[in-house]
C-alpha cells in the first residue's frame, strides 16, 4: 500500500509540475509585451490616451448628453443621482435599464456598492454614444447633435470652420507567405479661418479649444443655413487638403506602428498604410464673430 502510494504521490506530484510549466510558458507568451519600454513609444502611449479621454471628458458627455435627452440629473456628495423616466423608450432599451429608470453613478473610482462606474467602455456610455451619433446621422431624425451648425461667440473675431472628418486607412502587414490588411479608421477634427478658397488652416490645439465655445449671440436658422451652404458649396477648394492630410496621418501611423514593432522586438515583418481617400465629411460647424 505504501509502495502504491508513493507511486500516485509521483504521478500527482508530475502532473503538477508540467501543468505549472506550461503556465510559465502560457505566461511569457502573454506578457511578451512587457519588452517594451513605455519611453519608447511614449508619442503612442499619449496619442492613444487623447483618443480614448479622460474622465471628465467622458461625465461631460454623459450628464450634458441624457440631459438634452430628457434625463434629469442631481449630484449628492460625490455621486450623480439620475432619473432617467423621461428618456426616449428606444434610448431606454439601448441603455438596459429596464424598468429601473433611478440609478446613482460616479465616474472615478472606488464606488461604493450600488453605485455604478461609468467609464468609456461601459455599456451605458457606449449604447448613449451610438445613440446620439445615429440619430445625428439620420437625416429623417430629431437628435440632440448635428452634422451642422452655426454659432456667434466671442471665441473668434472671423469667420472659422471645423470640419469632423473621419479617415480610413488599410494596414497591411508583409510576410513571407504574403500579406494581411487590416482596417483602421480614426476621426480628426481639422479647422480653418475665412472662406473655403482662402482657408488658413489652424493647429490641432486651436481647433480643440472652440470645441468649448458658448455661443454669445443668436444666428437665425436661415442664416446659419447659408453660412453652412457657403462651406459646401467651395469644398472642391477644401477637398485637395483634406487628401494631403490623409496622406500625412497614414503616415504618421505607418512610423508609430513601426516604432511599436520594434520595441516589442518582433521581426521579419514589413507594413505599409493607404489611406482610403476620399476622406468621409461627418460635420461642418461654423463659429461667427459677434457683432
Amino acid at each position: 500500500m505504501s509502495f502504491d502510494f508513493l507511486q500516485e504521490t509521483r504521478t500527482d506530484l508530475h502532473a503538477k509540475w508540467d501543468d505549472a510549466t506550461a503556465r510559465e510558458k502560457r505566461s511569457r507568451t502573454v506578457f511578451a509585451q512587457e519588452t517594451i519600454k513605455v519611453d519608447e513609444v511614449a508619442g503612442e502611449v499619449e496619442a492613444a490616451r487623447a483618443a480614448i479621454g479622460a474622465g471628465v471628458h467622458v461625465e461631460k458627455f454623459v450628464v450634458e448628453g441624457l440631459k438634452e435627452l430628457g434625463a434629469h440629473i442631481s449630484q449628492k456628495g460625490n455621486r450623480l443621482h439620475f432619473d432617467l423616466s423621461e428618456l426616449p423608450r428606444a434610448l431606454r432599451e439601448a441603455l438596459g435599464i429596464g424598468d429601473g429608470d433611478k440609478l446613482q453613478a460616479r465616474f472615478e473610482l472606488p464606488v461604493e456598492e450600488g453605485v455604478l462606474y461609468l467609464n468609456r467602455t461601459h455599456p451605458m456610455v457606449e449604447a448613449l454614444a451610438a445613440y446620439v451619433m445615429n440619430s445625428a446621422l439620420d437625416p429623417l431624425a430629431k437628435g440632440v447633435a448635428r452634422r451642422c451648425g452655426a454659432i456667434r461667440t466671442r471665441q473668434v473675431d472671423r469667420r472659422t470652420t471645423l470640419l469632423l472628418v473621419r479617415f480610413r486607412y488599410h494596414l497591411i502587414t508583409v510576410r513571407e507567405d504574403g500579406e494581411s490588411p487590416l482596417l483602421a479608421e480614426e476621426c480628426q477634427l481639422l479647422g480653418f479661418a475665412g472662406a473655403p478658397d482662402k482657408a488658413e488652416w489652424l493647429e490641432e490645439k486651436e481647433a480643440e479649444k472652440l470645441l468649448l465655445s458658448d455661443p454669445d449671440a443668436n444666428v437665425h436658422p436661415d442664416q446659419a443655413s447659408q453660412f453652412v451652404s457657403r462651406i459646401i458649396e467651395g469644398f472642391e477648394h477644401l477637398s485637395p487638403k483634406l487628401d494631403q492630410f490623409a496622406q500625412e496621418r497614414a503616415s504618421v501611423l505607418l512610423n508609430a506602428h513601426r516604432r511599436v514593432r520594434s520595441a516589442a522586438r518582433l521581426r521579419g515583418l514589413r507594413h505599409r498604410v493607404e489611406p482610403h481617400l476620399p476622406p468621409d465629411l461627418l460635420g461642418i460647424y461654423v463659429y461667427l464673430p459677434v457683432i
